[in-house]
């Protein structure tokens, strides 16, 4: 006699199956449904711009709460929609609301990708524009990218995120050290001198990288009234000085070699150095100037 099954595998036997064509019939028709709304979107127009622009709409809508599952198909047709285009995306950071600029900072640089920055004229506009008017991570994302670029453009808006976002102020610092942007002086003064204090060193450091005119801070922190200003300064200037810091340095040498005999005796050398730089300069030019005989 042949032994019964339990009850509970036998309705697991029956069900089973059954739900599992039910969940794949949903899915399926879940799949028609984003499917449907994408490809509306690209037939609105035979204008690719419109079309991308229509996208963009599924994926940042401008106002009410978005379809995720569409605006997520919306993003990935944008990723490789080609970089022509890109200007829908301008349009975007600056039209959507502000919850959506990680997102589409994101998907520029995802589709920047698919070509050469020679044609894509708006990468750079954008990535500002992310700079100014987008959120946190936005900003970030876009101080990131457009290291490659070193716009000037970027100086200023990226300061204003710093001073919006505390927590953005290493990376600003570090970033326009990199730049090289002399307008960036002042605020890295200001950061060196009054910021927090494992935020100096690094500003000092920009400063010296920068050079030119944002060696001038460093120069006036040499006469700084704390001892820890001063020998940052003094540290930051020896990668950067040139002859016409000698005047500053032996300066601080007179007033104050005792903050650090280590950073002093630098300082002597990198002094004696330049002398002997002067000197030979000087020797070649007499030589070769004209004799009056």
């Amino acid at each position: 006699m042949r032994a019964l099954l339990p009850l509970f595998l036998v309705l697991a036997a029956v069900t089973l199956p059954a739900r599992a064509a039910t969940a794949a019939a949903r899915s399926a028709a879940e799949t028609a449904r984003v499917e449907a709304a994408v490809a509306q979107a690209l037939s609105s127009s035979h204008d690719p711009l419109q079309q991308a622009r229509g996208l963009c709409r599924l994926a940042w809508p401008l106002t009410g709460p978005r379809d995720e599952a569409v605006a997520a198909a919306a993003r990935k047709g944008l990723e490789t929609f080609g970089v022509r285009y890109m200007y829908a995306l301008q349009e975007a950071i600056n039209l959507s609301p502000i919850e959506y600029s990680d997102e589409i900072v994101r998907t520029l640089m995802i589709q920047q990708r698919e070509g050469n920055p020679q044609d894509m004229p708006e990468l750079v506009p954008t990535l500002l524009d992310a700079l100014w008017v987008g959120n946190r991570a936005a900003k970030e994302r876009a101080i990131d990218a457009l290291l490659m670029f070193r716009p000037a453009l970027a100086v200023q808006p990226m300061i204003d995120a710093a001073i919006e976002y505390p927590e953005l102020t290493p990376l600003v610092v570090d970033t326009l050290g990199r730049y090289r942007y002399e307008q960036a002086r002042f605020w890295l003064e200001k950061i060196m001198i009054e910021g927090p204090e494992e935020l100096r060193a690094p500003a000092a450091s920009s400063l010296a990288q920068i050079r030119g005119a944002a060696l001038g801070p460093l120069k006036n922190a040499l006469k700084a009234p704390d001892r820890a200003t001063r020998v940052l300064a003094a540290r930051a200037l020896l990668a950067s000085a040139t002859e016409y810091e000698l005047g500053a340095i032996y300066e601080y040498i007179e007033r104050h070699a005792d903050d650090d005999a280590v950073l002093t005796e630098s300082l002597k050398r990198t002094a004696e150095r330049f002398e002997k730089e002067i000197a030979a300069r000087d020797a070649a030019e007499a030589a070769s100037a004209p004799k009056d005989f």
